[in-house]
């Protein structure tokens, strides 16, 4: 029985900065202290010519999976944002990078936010997460 596949493939040029977006982030975030991180972020934001729209990040989103599935290693949602992030930026569209915890259980996470909501995240989570970092 063949498997349906009815994921889109992002436009070449997507595919490009969305693969060049992911592996920034690998090496943002395993090759430097996380103040580093977050300071390459914050610069990458001031290059976006403006805020995203909710389907301009959902754009960025589908470039950022695609580009993960190739990626032989463990990419959790810290790294999937972050790439997220950079390949809206690399759009010239700006999303906030956002990371945040929730208690009861204890629990971390990072997403992206456009238009002041969530992006690529389910519509009402059982509890929601508070944000601690916002870029």
């Amino acid at each position: 029985m063949a498997l349906d596949d009815t994921r889109t493939r992002p436009p070449l040029a997507d595919r490009l900065l969305g693969m060049a977006a992911f592996l920034t982030a690998i090496v943002l975030l395993r090759c430097l202290p996380l103040r580093a991180t977050l300071a390459a972020a914050r610069a990458a934001k001031r290059l976006a010519r403006r805020p995203a729209t909710t389907a301009e990040a959902e754009r960025a989103l589908t470039a950022r999976t695609w580009a993960a599935t190739f990626f032989p290693g463990r990419a959790a949602c810290l790294e999937m944002s972050l790439a997220a992030f950079l390949t809206a930026a690399a759009f010239g569209r700006a999303v906030d990078w956002c990371i945040g915890c929730r208690f009861r259980p204890c629990e971390s996470h990072a997403w992206i936010e456009a238009a002041g909501r969530p992006v690529g995240e389910p519509a009402l989570p059982d509890r929601p997460f508070r944000v601690t970092v916002r870029i």
